[in-house]
């Protein structure tokens, strides 16, 4: 199967910095052109299948790559992390390494646990590889799932650190699986 996987456009959240997890934030005009953006780089590609988060930033963001030319599956399994309390602060506030480092389960914050987060990705990719797996599946969905992404295809590091790589508002990630 070739995975594309991209990350929704840039929010109104994410231009003052605040972590939005499975909180609704909305398309900003620049995460609008970012996706029409995304659209052109992907132009020549023929999707078979596309799948969105079911928030609206990821699915809009769906929807202006495929001009509506394909369905969009909604699948929750793309929602984003539910950072729990640390949802609507900074990455400054909490100790943002911590949180995303595998051999943690910081349950406290009342949020979802990395462990839980790369289960629920692996049970999709898992699924999608038996359903799709001579296809060409898009993905459109958030930061912490597309780092989970490519987590779970590629393994945890040894130091459980998930926070080394950095995905920006519709990045796109290539996997043959």
């Amino acid at each position: 199967m070739y995975l594309v996987v991209v990350r929704h456009g840039e929010t109104i959240r994410n231009i003052v910095g605040l972590v939005q997890g499975d909180t609704e934030s909305m398309l900003s005009e620049k995460g609008k052109e970012q996706a029409r953006e995304t659209k052109k780089k992907l132009e020549n590609q023929i999707f078979d299948i596309v799948f969105s988060s079911p928030l609206s930033r990821a699915y809009q963001t769906a929807e202006i790559i495929t001009e509506g030319k394909l369905s969009i599956i909604i699948d929750e399994r793309l929602n984003e992390r539910d950072y729990g309390d640390f949802e609507g602060h900074t990455r400054e506030e909490f100790d943002y390494i911590d949180y995303w480092n595998f051999d943690y389960n910081l349950k406290e914050n009342h949020g979802e646990s990395v462990q839980h987060l790369c289960m629920r990705i692996e049970d999709f990719l898992k699924e999608i590889k038996e359903k799709y797996q001579d296809k060409k599946v898009l993905v459109v969905t958030h930061s912490g799932v597309a780092r989970a992404i490519y987590y779970v295809i590629h393994g945890i590091p040894d130091d459980g650190d998930m926070s080394v790589i950095d995905i920006p508002n519709c990045m796109i990630m290539e996997y043959n699986i």
